[in-house]
């Protein structure tokens, strides 16, 4: 299958309520010049207030690609109160994605040392143990993220861990990851994707093909999982049903490495 479809370092990264996709890439793209965010009245707001507020704005910055203001907002934040331990945990995905590993870990230590049952930093650091070929470790950090009852989204970690394990080629502990995110949140579109992967390379295609139905409910789906379905309708002999997957890939992304290989490579 296509290259894309090998990568699976890809990492939905939760901040609170901010759910940012992360490419496999470590270094992002250099971003268009825009607008600085506009920040609140902090007239009256407390130190943590404050500290969260500029927390909040360097998370914006950060899914913007603007990793200099998001550092700036985020001084701002710990010099308003040194123990506001979300400021460390996003300083951590800045310096990740900075490609500064030394600062990156400091500020996931730290941000453990002041909240040590904050689910979004385990599954933050997690992330980042699993783009640096420490996987075991880092299915530590996800199952400890969604042992915590009011984790609010132990799906997301759910799904992570099972693109970890997937990387160092535990299957059953991948599936079954993807399933508990499923039980987590029923028609999870990229665990689905998970189970319908695995199935299909282990030739259970009628299976792979319900586990699709999910996938392709959502918006737009990537041209990775089209390439997917279109593979299993090949395998199970259903052209129809290929034609309409290899009509979706060249209407929607005529140029990706998934279009290019519907005549150059074969479904393995």
């Amino acid at each position: 299958m296509p290259r894309s479809n090998r990568c699976h370092a890809r990492a939905l990264v939760t901040l609170g309520a901010l759910a940012l996709l992360v490419g496999c890439n470590s270094t992002p793209k250099a971003p268009e010049p825009q607008p600085r965010l506009t920040p609140p009245p902090q007239q009256q707001a407390s130190p943590a207030e404050r500290a969260r507020m500029h927390t909040d704005l360097a998370g914006g910055y950060y899914e913007r690609g603007q990793m200099a203001i998001a550092i700036e907002e985020l001084n701002l934040a710990v010099a308003t109160d040194a123990g506001y331990a979300p400021a460390y945990n996003v300083y951590g995905l800045v310096y990740a994605m900075l490609g500064d590993d030394r600062k990156a870990e400091q500020s996931f230590q730290r941000a453990l040392e002041l909240a040590p049952n904050d689910s979004d930093v385990h599954h933050n650091w997690g992330w980042y143990l699993c783009q640096h070929k420490r996987e075991r470790e880092a299915l530590v950090q996800f199952e400890i993220a969604v042992s915590n009852s009011l984790y609010r989204t132990p799906e997301i970690a759910l799904v992570n861990a099972g693109r970890c394990a997937q990387t160092i080629g535990d299957i059953r502990a991948a599936e079954s990851y993807f399933r508990r995110a499923l039980a987590a949140q029923p028609g999870n579109a990229l665990a689905s994707y998970g189970v319908a992967l695995i199935a299909y390379k282990e030739a259970r295609y009628e299976e792979a093909r319900n586990w699709m139905r999910a996938v392709m409910q959502t918006t737009t789906p990537p041209p990775e999982a089209i390439y997917l379905g279109l593979c299993i309708e090949r395998k199970l002999g259903d052209r129809q049903a290929e034609l309409s997957y290899i009509s979706q890939l060249r209407n929607r992304f005529p140029d990706s490495d998934e279009t290019k290989a519907i005549t150059t490579e074969a479904c393995e």
